[in-house]
């Protein structure tokens, strides 16, 4: 019995031991392999820094603004077991994005939920650097959101336009000039976007129901543990709602897809006929799951931001009435009163320029980017990036540097227009802000982000003047809805016929 006790005893050392040496020897590992990282918070075993950040969108923006007071301009977070490096000045976004764009391009594997609504990564913004991604980025930004395809839809955008004033006019009617805007800006926006997709414009019911589906889809395949790296165990969805969604995502989107493919020949221009002849993976069409992922793509991208720097624009020039009388001035000393404002006009307008880029600087609808990924260990700045790290770029922080920008909280279109300050959006010469990206993965709908809301504020300022409602302020406190950093409490405003108003 005596020998038999000894035994287990040793047994129970030896194992003792030898987990004790596996575990120095991970440990020793982990060292060496992620040797050289930039400085970061100290972070737990297993649950990395999530403890300290949160699992909450809004906690994580709160504590990467803090490390970046506390740790300098590139740090170390870890989410869970992997590193996430958060670069936060525009010098290292320009090195990594532009000097380095092609290292810095990649994306990390996806899994779970957005596996499903990306069809394993065969979306634009999801898709690996390679043959793939290039042949459906070049599609698009050639095919789709050409300039002569953004031409082709000019009728499209004034019908959206006239219906969101008119819509805005009975809505104030009823209300003694009071309005709610976010839901008109994004169903005007929806709209827009739905009929460049597509090539129709659709009925209304189809248009509630897929705009209402498109909100789903997006709640269900984004949120934080997709776009910031939070291990998607926290973040268990039913596999049954996940595919029940997926389903209706596909069976909506295909009768659009089919009921294209069933139309006589057209002039072209929408975006799923530039789909239809795409080949992909040496030769191949696309199938039915990819189309619908690109169409739903186009359609979410094209919408959530657009809106999301509308109401931002037009709640800064309802507190800021001198900006607001500044560019309606502009407005119609281009227009005269009597013309509605036209896409030939923009170019004539170049305080509405800086207006809108102005609240892109300090408002920009996402604070951070889908993740990047390095294909292999790199340097930057003098660090280790090792492969299997994610990066992510601070993009409200490089907007508010105030070594470029002085009083950069200040909602100030001057610097763009009478200070002569200059920004490159696409970031190749030198980075100031970037609220569309920079380098290879800068977002390809630039342009027609651009049109979009340089139209629609002028139309809305030319038609309507925006007050506040009696008694009342507008609170620019931020919220994160998904990936859009939002305004917390929406715009509500008073808006009155100008004299000059289009019936």
């Amino acid at each position: 019995m005596a020998i038999l006790f000894g035994l287990n005893s040793f047994l129970h050392a030896l194992l003792v031991l030898v987990i004790s040496l596996l575990f120095l020897q991970l440990v020793r590992w982990k060292i060496w392999r992620y040797r050289n990282l930039p400085p970061g918070p100290p972070a737990w075993p297993i649950v990395g820094n999530l403890l300290q950040i949160g699992f909450s969108s809004v906690a994580f923006q709160s504590s990467v603004k803090k490390f970046h007071e506390r740790y300098g301009p590139i740090f170390t977070m870890w989410l869970g077991s992997r590193p996430m490096l958060v670069i936060a000045t525009r010098e290292l976004a320009h090195e990594a994005l532009i000097q380095k764009g092609s290292v810095f391009a990649d994306r990390p594997p996806v899994s779970g939920t957005r596996k499903i609504f990306t069809s394993n990564q065969h979306s634009i913004n999801s898709a690996t650097y390679g043959p793939l991604w290039r042949s459906l980025r070049r599609n698009l930004v050639s095919e789709a959101l050409s300039p002569s395809a953004l031409k082709a839809f000019r009728e499209v955008r004034e019908c959206g336009i006239g219906h969101l004033v008119e819509n805005l006019r009975n809505e104030a009617a009823r209300n003694g000039g009071a309005v709610t805007v976010v839901a008109q800006f994004r169903t005007a926006v929806f709209c827009i976007v739905l009929w460049m997709c597509f090539g129709s414009k659709q009925d209304e019911e189809t248009m509630i129901s897929v705009q209402g589906l498109m909100r789903e889809v997006l709640l269900t395949s984004g949120g934080p543990d997709e776009a910031l790296s939070i291990p998607g165990f926290f973040y268990r969805r039913p596999r049954a709602r996940i595919a029940e969604i997926r389903r209706r995502q596909r069976e909506a989107l295909l009768a659009l897809i089919n009921q294209r493919r069933d139309a006589p020949p057209t002039a072209g221009g929408a975006y799923i006929d530039t789909l239809f002849n795409l080949t992909v993976d040496g030769g191949r069409s696309l199938h039915d799951d990819e189309l619908v992922t690109l169409c739903s793509e186009f359609i979410i991208a094209g919408t959530d931001t657009t809106t999301t720097s509308l109401q931002w624009l037009m709640a800064n020039l309802v507190i800021c009435q001198d900006v607001q009388a500044r560019l309606y001035d502009e407005i119609v000393s281009v227009t005269g009163r009597r013309k509605p404002a036209e896409e030939n006009d923009l170019q004539r307008m170049p305080y509405l320029e800086a207006v809108v880029k102005e609240t892109l600087r300090r408002h920009p609808p996402v604070h951070f980017f889908v993740r990047h990924a390095v294909p292999g260990p790199c340097d930057l700045a003098g660090y280790k990036v090792p492969a299997d790290a994610s990066v992510n770029f601070y993009v409200a922080g490089i907007g508010m540097d105030p070594g470029v920008w002085q009083n950069p909280s200040e909602f100030r279109p001057e610097r763009f227009a009478d200070e002569g300050v200059e920004v490159d959006l696409m970031g190749t010469k030198e980075i100031k802000m970037m609220p569309f990206g920079a380098g290879r993965r800068v977002c390809p709908g630039l342009g027609m982000a651009m049109l979009h809301l340089n139209l629609i504020v002028a139309r809305l300022v030319q038609e309507f003047a925006w007050d506040c409602k009696p008694g009342e302020t507008v609170d620019l406190s931020e919220t994160v809805d998904l990936f859009s950093t939002v305004m917390k409490y929406p715009l509500q405003a008073v808006i009155k016929e100008r004299a000059s108003g289009h019936k």
